[in-house]
This record gives C-alpha cells, structure tokens and sequence, in this order.
C-alpha cells in the first residue's frame, strides 16, 4: 500500500513538471564556411602592411634669420613651386645692394684704369689689380643674391604637408626643420613576410599583387614590387618587402594607413588536392581528425572523419574524406554537435 503511494505521487509530480522551452535563437550557431576545392589553380597570402610616401623630404633654411611667413598648413597640400616658408629678407636685400654698389665702383675703376694704360699712364699691374677687384665684387653680388633666395623655400614637388616643425616668426639656424613633405604622386606599401615565402616565390609564380583597405573592401589597389631589405628581423625572421602602387584621385588615401596586401600565386607541387583551414579541423581523443561538413538544404551540420596529410605552409592537406565544392565550417567549429543548425556568416570563403 506504501510503495503504491509512492509511486502514485511520483507520477503525480513528474506530470506537473513542464521543461523549460528552448529559445530559438541558441539552437541555432552562427558559423563561417570555408568551400573546399579539390585543385587549386592559385593561392593567396595576406599580409598586414602599411602605406607610406613614395618620397618624403625634411625641408631646412640654408641661411638663417627670422621666420616671416609660413602659410602651410599640416595635413594639406602644396603644389611644386609653391611657397612653403620665408625669412625676413630685409638684411639679405640690403647685401645684395650693397653687392651692387660694389660692383659698379669696381666696374667703373677698371674701365678707367684700362684706358689710362691705352694711353701709358698706368701699369699693366695695376690694371690687373682692378680687374681682380671687378671679379671679386661679381663673386660677392652672386652670394648676395643666393642668400636671398636660400631666404625662401618652395616645394620641390607636388607634396603633402605632413608634418610643420616650427612657428612663424621663430629663429632658425642653418639646418633647422621646417616642415616635412611628402610626394603623394605615388605611394608605398611596406609590408613584412615570412622568410619561407621570399626564399620561394618567384616572379614567374607571381599572379597578382594587390592591397586592400578595410574602408574600402571590395575595391583592390594593384601594386608593382620594388625592393625588399636584405636582411631578416632577427626576432620574427621575416623580410620587409616594398611595394608600390598609384595614387587614386579619388580617395584620400594617406601615410600611416593600414593595408591588407595579397600576393596571388600559382600552386605548386605541394598545393595539390585539398585544403583547408587549421581552424576547420578538429581531433578526437583517439588521435582521429574530423570537420563539419554544411548542408545547405537542411542548414544542418554533420561530423566527418578525415585524413590528414602531412604539414604544409599554409592549411591543412586531407587525403581523404572531402569532396570538391563541399561546405564546411571555418570558424566555430569548436562549438558545435551532429545534427546542429547553423546560420553562415556571409558568403563561404574559398581561399585560404
């Protein structure tokens, strides 16, 4: 009679108790895909660089004096020829006129003495004496004159101010910065690569270099090598590799701004077959190795045990257990189970 009550109320409860929903939005991982490709006609390699003038120049004073005028403005741009700084002229105009003065005494004491030795009145020496003087105030009045125009700098190119080391009406000595310009005309993408890849890659496996900026993601620039450093960073043993591309006119694109560079190239012997992503795959505690593949009818994910090759560069090789054009997961992969639905975060990746 006991054990019946017992067993009456505990059906009793158990049919009062109601599980809780599950809301609809965790049954369902969001995921990145990765497209498998049996045989990959190019690769890719991306690289973090950073964008930089072709040409950038420290302008300085060859004279010195006080700072009169600097109508720059960090940040714009100068055409060639325009004005970028200028000393107070007043003490160089005054040496070239007295230069000037010089020179025409000199001029006019030569011409008189050269006709006094026309007519014997005068030594051939002393004409020679006036003469040196003459050429001495020519020698004078050409400093004169330098020093007043070393009293203005210019642009020597279309440039970007982007940098002003001083104020108007400053001294400055001989030397001293002015102002930093960069030729914007072409740009740099500096970028630093793995020792392997340069020891390897040759210009004939080259199929395409280009950058990318993550405000304008769809749009790649294309750039043109032009010279790396000879020797690798002791620390991450990389080399850095300059390259260089055109300016766009219509994108404000400046010095000290990320780039993803991409160097396209043609597979090798040891790209053949298929692989993926090192985050794709995922180990059993047996030593197996498995993904998940995607399907897209069902939106649903299933476990597949796969072979491994052996280590490559980039990826991971399989052998066997994945057909070409199959989905599987890229990112996320840790979080899921058989049978699971997915949501795919944009369009599968089908590059590495």
């Amino acid at each position: 009679m006991r054990l019946g009550l017992i067993v009456f109320w505990s059906f009793l409860l158990a049919g009062c108790e109601r599980p809780l929903p599950v809301p609809a939005d965790q049954a369902v991982r969001p995921a990145k895909l990765f497209q498998v490709t049996a045989h990959q006609p190019t690769i890719s390699h991306e690289f973090v660089g950073k964008l930089d003038a072709a040409q950038t120049v420290d302008v300085s004073f060859e004279v010195a004096g006080e700072l009169l005028q600097l109508p720059i403005r960090e940040g714009e741009a100068v055409a060639k020829g325009a004005l970028v700084a200028a000393l107070d002229p007043t003490n160089f105009e005054l040496a070239v006129r007295e230069a000037e003065v010089q020179l025409r005494l000199t001029t006019q004491d030569l011409q008189r003495k050269e006709t006094l030795l026309r007519d014997r009145g005068i030594s051939e020496s002393v004409v020679d004496e006036a003469r040196a003087q003459f050429e001495l105030s020519q020698v004078r009045l050409s400093q004169a004159q330098k020093r007043l125009a070393d009293s203005r700098i210019v642009a020597p190119f279309d440039a970007f101010v982007a940098h002003r080391y001083v104020d108007n009406r400053s001294k400055v000595k001989v030397g001293d910065r002015v102002a930093r310009l960069s030729d914007l005309n072409e740009l740099k993408v500096v970028a630093s690569i793995r020792e392997q890849l340069v020891a390897t890659v040759t210009p004939e496996r080259v199929v395409a270099l280009t950058a990318r900026f993550d405000f304008l993601p769809d749009r790649p620039f294309p750039l043109v090598f032009r010279e790396r450093s000879g020797e690798a960073n002791p620390v991450a043993q990389t080399y850095e590799v300059t390259f260089t591309m055109v300016r766009p006119t219509d994108v404000n694109l400046l010095p000290g701004m990320t780039a993803k560079v991409r160097v396209e190239l043609k597979a090798g012997e040891d790209d053949e077959g298929i692989v993926i992503p090192t985050t794709a795959l995922l180990s059993e505690p047996n030593g197996e190795f498995f993904v998940w593949v995607f399907d897209p009818d069902s939106g649903r994910v299933t476990r597949r045990t796969v072979t491994v090759a052996d280590p490559r560069e980039r990826g991971i090789g399989i052998v066997s257990g994945l057909a070409d054009k199959e989905l599987v997961v890229a990112a996320g992969a840790s979080q899921l189970q058989d049978g699971m639905r997915v949501h795919r975060l944009g369009e599968p990746d089908t590059r590495l």
